[in-house]
């Protein structure tokens, strides 16, 4: 397990994401990368009342790669079925690539040691 800056770059599968962001946009979408499939498990911040309800819009992200549908499908039923650490945090690196980010500007991001930051 490694970390980088939630707007590094960085390459999965020899496929180059912009940041994390983009990685969450194609995993939201259902789209593939030029063939990498990217899929997620996420659950929004906690919220506590009226206000946190209304305004609250971030999420912890735990976020797959593959290589095909089948094999992100497996992943994303692995991934479900993994209790959470802290921050609903489901980082392994048994589904690499992964990883996982607590959503917000100032926290680093975790990857797998197969994703390289650019």
């Amino acid at each position: 397990m490694k970390t980088i800056k939630n707007t590094d770059s960085f390459n999965v599968l020899g496929v180059k994401f912009v940041n994390v962001t983009e990685a969450i946009l194609y995993a939201i979408k259902g789209w593939a990368k030029n063939g990498i499939y990217v899929g997620k498990d996420a659950k929004l911040y906690p919220c506590f009342d009226s206000e946190d309800y209304a305004s609250e819009n971030r999420f912890f992200w735990n976020i797959v790669f593959a290589r095909s549908k089948e094999e992100l499908d497996r992943k994303l039923v692995e991934l479900k079925s993994v209790s959470p650490q802290s921050d609903y945090n489901k980082f392994s690196e048994a589904l690499a690539p992964m990883i996982y980010w607590a959503g917000d500007s100032f926290y680093d991001v975790m990857v797998t040691d197969d994703i390289e930051a650019q």
